[in-house]
């Protein structure tokens, strides 16, 4: 099992990754550490990876979402335990030993703490959800929860990149509709139009006002071996494929 790590979430009560795609149980197309219920792959499976990356991390605990390219932001603690399926695409949590989690295959993982208060948080970001102002809702929950701009801290992990994810005019127009900030990040070659997921983000970070931002700049869709990715299996005409797991939480 490998993960990649953030070079700035550092701190004696934290614990992260950006898991890549080997080190699981499912076999093809899901090979090997898909984490997500959501795409096909034999529940048995998907919960031995989970546990193989939570025994990994120290952790026993864990809480995730069903993404839905959503703006939406929900607290872990009034969830966990209920047995029922919560549809948003961010998380905030403040208990120990309660890993929180998103995952990708092409879309942006973003990881949050506050070294400060000792808050963490974790956002999946497609293009709708990024235009929506996902990044805006979880940054404002941490302040609602006593936050200060400063001591955020940000990662956003690997995700499809600027040369290969190849965009139509209707989507946009449904971007820059949304948000007009936008714009700047489409870039036009070769009379095709691409987008600048990862950059757009940072640059809406930056607008809330965060300084310390980790963009760990890694291409889901051009590398097969590490990464799964929709867009590549898509082109394959084979839009089966797993789903990576990108973790945070926060131990004593």
């Amino acid at each position: 099992m490998e993960f990649i790590k953030s070079k700035i979430l550092k701190h004696p009560n934290l614990k992260h990754a950006f898991c890549l795609r080997s080190g699981g149980v499912s076999p093809n197309p899901y090979k090997s550490l898909n984490c997500s219920y959501y795409v096909g792959d034999q529940n048995i499976n998907v919960k031995k990876n989970h546990e193989l990356i939570l025994k990994s991390l120290n952790f026993e605990k864990s809480f995730s979402v069903k993404q839905v390219h959503s703006n939406k932001v929900v607290c872990a603690e009034d969830h966990f335990n209920k047995n029922t399926e919560i549809e948003a695409d961010a998380i905030i949590c403040k208990s120990f030993d309660l890993a929180i989690s998103v995952t990708t295959a092409d879309c942006a993982p973003i990881l949050i703490f506050d070294r400060k208060e000792l808050i963490v948080g974790a956002a999946h970001a497609g293009w709708k959800g990024a235009v929506k102002g996902i990044t805006d809702n979880l940054i404002e929950h941490f302040q609602m929860n006593g936050s200060l701009i400063e001591n955020i801290l940000v990662a956003i992990g690997p995700c499809i990149g600027k040369d290969s994810f190849e965009v139509k005019s209707d989507m946009i127009k449904a971007c820059i509709k949304e948000d007009y900030l936008s714009e700047r990040f489409f870039i036009n070659k070769s009379n095709s139009d691409f987008f600048d997921l990862g950059s757009y983000l940072v640059k809406k970070l930056e607008n809330k006002g965060l300084k310390f931002i980790d963009h760990i700049d890694e291409d889901t869709y051009k590398n097969s071996e590490k990464f799964f990715s929709h867009r590549r299996e898509t082109k394959k005409n084979n839009p089966t494929t797993g789903r990576m797991i990108n973790i945070i939480g926060l131990t004593k």
